[in-house]
């Protein structure tokens, strides 16, 4: 039996949001991530690219990168692929950073190509790694086309597989992936993707899960199990309907909304995804500035973020059929804006003008 953990998509030097405190959780959500997979006591460990969030990373990240994967290497094989983010100029695998990883020797990847296969031996038996770094669509296609592996079990990872698994061929025990930031498992095809080991970009990640891949596989089949993966900051996601409030009632909303939080750590990062229908008036009278504030100062939280979510009518027309004819002119207005009132509004009217 083979053993493989699977993880991916760690974006070593990213800040999200520009803070620059997330570069260390990023490292730090890499090592957990790493840790976790290494309880599972597998044979090979793998992960399906942009390990980094630049193919220019800062020496700090490189350095954090080389000097983790060497403290694991004399226990587990080590593979990663290119992923887009670890590739400048388009695909010049030569120029990844993963390339200073494998020259080192600490991890296996596909060298100056976006292609390599792996033989690795495990209990006295030949098992196939098959890498496909980030290509082009059509290159993707025909390698996998001209694969046909020869030992079982054999596998494949690649940074992302742009072909829909009813047309794989069945010729690999496992396909694993990378690329998209939430976690998927589909055991009736054997295709897996674990998502991102920290959150890099929230708003395509939010609902979703990541998880670490374990893949356990013989001539029979495979079995599997998951780990969750979470990252080591606390992240709050509220959600704030706003629908025909006005400047005061928003910002007085938005402020209850926040205090009801109860975050577990200090350093938190709070994004509250404000939803609804708005005027301009409304838009243009929102204090963010004021609201952040206070929830800085109640939440002791690292950063706090309010998306506009939002879509807002500003001005409309009116068309008045009587413009000189004022209780026409009040009856047109409230209907063509939905507004109530419109009893009050004319008895309100009658008692000024006296009728």
């Amino acid at each position: 039996m083979v053993r493989i953990a699977h993880i991916s998509d760690s974006h070593l030097g990213n800040t999200l949001f520009q803070l620059v405190e997330r570069k260390e959780d990023v490292r730090k959500c890499l090592r957990k991530a790493v840790r976790m997979a290494m309880r599972q006591s597998p044979d090979i460990l793998v992960h399906t690219g942009d390990l980094f969030d630049n193919p220019l990373p800062s020496m700090e990240d490189l350095n954090f990168a080389m000097e983790l994967f060497k403290s694991v290497q004399d226990k587990v094989e080590v593979f990663l692929v290119h992923g887009n983010h670890d590739i400048p100029f388009g695909y010049h695998h030569i120029q990844s950073p993963i390339t200073s990883l494998e020259t080192a020797g600490v991890v296996k990847s596909t060298g100056k190509s976006d292609y390599k296969l792996h033989e690795v031996d495990i209990d006295g038996k030949k098992t196939e790694i098959h890498l496909i770094s980030w290509t082009r669509e059509r290159s993707f296609q025909r390698k996998l086309n001209d694969i046909i592996p020869e030992t079982n079990p054999a596998f494949l990872f690649a940074h992302h597989i742009p072909v829909p698994k009813e047309r794989l061929p069945i010729h690999f025990n496992y396909y694993g992936c990378g690329h998209a930031h939430s976690f998927w498992l589909d055991e009736e095809y054997d295709i897996g993707r674990p998502g991102s080991t920290c959150y890099v970009n929230w708003n395509k990640e939010i609902g979703g899960t990541k998880k670490l891949i374990v893949i356990d596989s013989d001539k029979q089949g495979n079995e599997y199990t998951t780990e969750q993966i979470n990252d080591i900051r606390e992240f709050k996601f509220p959600q704030a309907q706003i629908t025909g409030m006005g400047p005061d009632e928003v910002n007085s909303y938005l402020k209850k909304i926040l205090e009801k939080l109860s975050p577990k750590k200090d350093g938190s990062i709070i994004i509250v995804r404000v939803n609804g229908t708005i005027d301009s008036e409304t838009e243009n009278g929102l204090d963010r500035v004021k609201i952040l504030q206070h929830a800085e100062s109640k939440l002791n939280s690292l950063f706090v973020h309010i998306e506009p979510n939002w879509e807002c009518y500003g001005p409309r027309d009116i068309r008045l059929n009587q413009p000189l004819n004022i209780e026409t002119s009040i009856r047109d207005y409230v209907e063509q804006t939905e507004e109530k009132g419109l009893d009050e509004l004319m008895d309100f009217l009658g008692r000024i003008m006296g009728v």
